[in-house]
């Protein structure tokens, strides 16, 4: 999903008085509905110390009056607190794994199979795992092939949907992929309807809403690392009810699984957080 942040550069406000934190989370559930009371507390306070920093000010409190005057701060809130940084193929070995799996464990075009890309920020994920797909099911075609893409972040589900992307995003993305996947637009490139036809983008806050069902590829990555224990281990388990037997779990290379899923999973590749639930 995200990484953290770099501290704010005045380091007088890096960590602020802890004053009226807990106030404030729940003041941000009250009127946006938005849950961070189990995020990791350290990430939270950096991210909302950069609002802070903007509005010259210094205390939860005073932040607690610019909320109320001012509405429109709970999306710039929001904004921050949830930011993204992705690329296509973060972690190219990552997917290199995946067409191994895929080659290695084929599925019948009739089958089909269902993925989620559950925290997708601006959608390069889930664009390059359509691009391996395509390339795995290419002879035989991908009406069956289904990728959910999730964010609890409406703004940046919508810059999915466009599919625009900067050279930069596509840093790593072969000459000959992007040729294949890519059409040049404004000196921007967008994802070819062969994938993104592939793809079904919508809101989704998977701390607090019911997992989609029946998947066979569930990426979840770097996400885990913002929630404190107890969260996590709460959103695994809807995870591992997504996730059909014999389907694969993708986490990010900090996050592991725990000691209670352990036994019904197995690591493919040597720590490479990419897993296969027992059938």
């Amino acid at each position: 999903m995200t990484d953290l942040l770099p501290r704010p550069v005045e380091r007088r406000s890096a960590f602020h008085c802890e004053e009226g934190f807990s106030e404030l989370l729940e003041k941000i559930l009250a009127q946006s509905g938005w849950d961070f009371r189990h995020y990791k507390k350290t990430s939270l306070q950096r991210r909302i110390s950069i609002r802070l920093n903007a509005h010259k000010i210094s205390s939860y409190k005073d932040y607690h009056s610019v909320l109320e005057n001012d509405p429109e701060e709970y999306k710039k809130l929001f904004s921050t607190i949830t930011i993204k940084v992705s690329e296509f193929f973060r972690e190219p070995e990552v997917f290199d794994l995946l067409k191994e799996q895929l080659t290695a464990c084929p599925v019948s075009p009739d089958e089909g199979i269902r993925a989620w890309s559950c925290g997708c920020a601006h959608g390069e994920e889930a664009y390059s795992l359509g691009m391996i797909l395509l390339e795995s099911f290419d002879a035989r075609g991908t009406d069956n092939v289904r990728i959910f893409a999730t964010d609890v972040d409406e703004g940046a589900i919508e810059i999915a949907r466009k599919g625009v992307y900067s050279c930069e995003s596509l840093k790593k993305v072969s000459d000959q992929a992007r040729d294949k996947f890519f059409i040049k637009s404004d000196g921007n490139y967008k994802v070819r309807y062969s994938i993104r036809d592939m793809v079904s983008f919508g809101r989704l806050d998977i701390v607090n809403s019911t997992p989609i069902s029946g998947i066979d590829i569930l990426l979840c990555r770097n996400l885990l690392i913002y929630f404190e224990k107890e969260l996590q281990r709460r959103v695994l388990d809807k995870l591992d009810f997504a996730l059909n037997p014999g389907g694969l779990l993708v986490l990010g290379k900090s996050e592991g699984l725990p000691s209670h899923l352990a036994s019904r999973y197995k690591e493919v590749g040597e720590r490479s957080r990419v897993y296969r639930k027992a059938s």
